[in-house]
């Protein structure tokens, strides 16, 4: 394929529209778009409705109820003198039979223990929610910037190749007219070769990363905006470790949510042992009975009655004995679990936050590096023009200037993704951290080329 074509073909795709798509407005199409997060907010709207739930059981709970039943048995009374045959009871009867029932708990243990925990439940929701609200924030940059990133290193390869291809075309120019040796050619087109398979791996990838932020929110035909020319590296505040790692075991949403999972468990615990005790409701019943045919001894019309009513499960087969011990040892590992969270979350902010303090050194470093290849590959080039340097030597300080700047380029986006991170780590990642964000990003064009 003719490189001029290719070139043309990625700037277009890479140039932004009128409209460039931000940070926050990207994070604002993933809220409204993203199936994972839309089934987030559906599952803590379910979770809501169990209290409602769980209320129902303290409170009254009314039944209507009717049956028609067919009675018939061999009649061997004794007649009574004075009486028809069928006057006490007859070989067959029908009664009909409609009845209103309430029932009003007064002592049910197992139901005020079982709201108790699903309220607890409700305070776990909620930590869900507000875990899974973060990683929704940190995945969608996370995405958004390995768009930004991978668009600049294909920008970055496509440069290289140009550069390469225009050097090889001398190249070739002066080796027709016999100034330069073959080998010289040859070395040439290896590094061409070389930057137009890395250019394809590059442009795959940003390919990948677009459609995996597609994903997120959804198909986007907008540009994106880009990391700003003058980017600089800004310190953590507070500026000190232990600060932070105090933040981390306070504020941490992994370390709440396995505090709230261990209160769940001890109210499960409480639960099972409310098992042992009786249950006590009030019960009222009006109804209305009719027996067909009739005799002396039925009793049609209407009927009413009230009383209290207990059940008692003295003996289940053991199964309640092994439910309490089934929830103690879940309180147990509820509480290895609160353990290990709070040594992740210390882990993780320590770790977050020495990255955060590299990426300062490597920023520096890379940028120094950059320019500093830079100039070294002018020079090479200058200098082989006088004849002091091998093509070797200037296609080596090519590659490595193209080298550096993509390493410059990847320190960027680490340390854009580490402070998200780092944040995160404290449970402090919020839109808000967004919205910081995009004061790096800016619609920009990328430079065309001819």
């Amino acid at each position: 394929m003719n490189i001029k074509i290719v070139i043309s073909a990625t700037v277009l795709l890479l140039s932004p529209c009128s409209y460039a798509l931000d940070l926050v407005e990207a994070y604002q199409r993933a809220k409204n778009t993203d199936p994972d997060w839309q089934a987030n907010l559906l599952q803590y709207e379910a979770d809501q409705l169990n209290l409602g739930i769980a209320k129902g059981n303290l409170l009254p709970t009314v039944t209507l109820s009717g049956n028609v039943t067919r009675k018939s048995q061999d009649s061997n009374q004794t007649t009574i003198p004075g009486f028809p045959e069928n006057a006490f009871s007859a070989s067959s009867s029908t009664t009909k039979q409609i009845a209103m029932t309430a029932r009003q708990p007064i002592f049910r243990w197992d139901a005020w223990e079982g709201l108790k925990q699903v309220k607890t439940s409700l305070d776990l929701s909620e930590i869900n929610l507000q875990l899974q609200r973060q990683e929704h924030i940190l995945n969608v940059s996370e995405t958004y910037f390995n768009v930004l990133r991978q668009q600049s290193l294909t920008a970055a390869n496509l440069q290289e190749e140009q550069a390469l291809l225009q050097q090889l075309n001398v190249m070739q120019a002066k080796l027709r007219e016999g100034l330069v040796a073959k080998s010289d050619v040859s070395e040439a087109n290896a590094q061409y070769e070389s930057a137009r398979a890395n250019r394809i791996s590059t442009h795959v990838q940003l390919v990948l990363a677009q459609e995996q932020l597609a994903q997120l929110i959804g198909p986007y035909r907008e540009n994106l905006a880009v990391l700003r020319d003058d980017f600089q590296f800004q310190k953590p505040y507070p500026a000190d470790l232990d600060a932070w790692t105090a933040l981390a075991l306070s504020q941490n949403l992994s370390i709440q949510q396995a505090r709230i999972q261990q209160h769940y468990a001890e109210d499960q615990k409480r639960v099972e042992k409310a098992a042992l005790y009786p249950q006590i409701e009030a019960v009222g019943t009006y109804g209305y009975s009719k027996q067909s045919p009739k005799n002396v001894i039925s009793s049609d019309g209407q009927f009413d009655q009230i009383g209290i009513e207990m059940n008692w499960n003295v003996y289940t087969g053991g199964r309640t004995k092994k439910s309490i011990q089934k929830a103690a040892v879940n309180v147990k590992k509820t509480e290895v679990q609160l353990d290990a969270a709070i040594r992740k979350a210390n882990t993780d902010v320590k770790k977050s936050y020495l990255q955060v303090e590299t990426d300062q050194a490597k920023l520096q470093a890379r940028k120094a590096a950059m320019d500093s290849s830079r100039i070294v590959s002018q020079a090479s080039k200058a200098q082989y023009q006088e004849g002091l340097k091998t093509m070797v030597d200037v296609l080596l300080a090519q590659r490595n200037a193209f080298s550096a700047k993509q390493d410059y380029l990847n320190a960027q986006y680490d340390y854009l993704i580490n402070v998200l991170r780092l944040k995160a780590a404290v449970g402090k990642l919020t839109e808000q951290d967004l919205q910081e964000m995009n004061a790096w990003l800016i619609e920009k064009s990328l430079p065309s080329s001819s």
